[in-house]
Order: C-alpha cells, then sequence, then structure tokens
C-alpha cells in the first residue's frame, strides 16, 4: 500500500512540475498566445499595454572561440583555437500584466527585446479588472 502511494505521489509531482514548466513558456491573453521567442513590439500588439515596466542595462561576461595561432596543449593535442571573454550589454525590460482578481499577476523579463521569461505571480489587484 504504501509503495502504491509513493507512485501516485511521484506521477502527481511529475504532472505538476510538467504543467508549470509549459507556463513559463507562454501566457495567453485574450484568444491568442504569446511565448518565448516574441518581440516587445509582438507582445505589446497581442496583450496591450503592461501594468508595469522597468528597464535596466546589465553587463555580462560571455565566452567564445577564437582562431589562435597553433599550439600544443599539456595533453598533446593540437589547438590552434581559444577561448576569448568578451562584455556585452544587455537591455533587461521587466514588464507586469495585471488582469484583474480572477487571473495570476505574468511577470515578463525581456533581453534585447526578445522575450525571455515568463513568470506568474499570486492573484491580480481588484482595480485592475
Amino acid at each position: 500500500m504504501r509503495a502504491l502511494w509513493f507512485c501516485i505521489a511521484a506521477l502527481a509531482a511529475t504532472f505538476f512540475s510538467i504543467s508549470s514548466d509549459a507556463a513559463t513558456d507562454g501566457m495567453r491573453c485574450g484568444q491568442r498566445l504569446i511565448s518565448t521567442g516574441d518581440t516587445l513590439y509582438a507582445v505589446r500588439n497581442v496583450c496591450g499595454e503592461p501594468s508595469a515596466t522597468d528597464r535596466r542595462v546589465v553587463s555580462r561576461t560571455e565566452k567564445r572561440r577564437v582562431s589562435a595561432p597553433c599550439f600544443k596543449d599539456r595533453d598533446g593535442t593540437v589547438r590552434c583555437d581559444r577561448v576569448e571573454e568578451y562584455t556585452v550589454e544587455i537591455v533587461i525590460d521587466e514588464w507586469t500584466y495585471d488582469f484583474g482578481p480572477r487571473r495570476f499577476v505574468h511577470y515578463l523579463i525581456f533581453e534585447n527585446g526578445k522575450l525571455a521569461k515568463i513568470t506568474t505571480g499570486s492573484y491580480g489587484s481588484a482595480g485592475a479588472d
């Protein structure tokens, strides 16, 4: 009996894990759906003006492989490239959609104009209907 309850709990946890991951990839606005990768313009066109916005610029260090003079590394492998670090500036836009007390608040994070992440908060406020 204990094994049966364990299996049921594991299946329920898997179901809720899958459904919460799917919810972060998209958001419904009326009859239309927005999803990660959409532009600022496309989201505003589908969902209208957000309830709140914030914009900031962050610096990130990224790595890339570049050509270099060939050399032998410690294990004798000949390499003709190297890893180079560089800093890029990323424009972060955070939009909040509060659709009222019957729906959850959605927080959208854009990076350089593309929707990167959607998270869900608690129920919206009464004044947002």
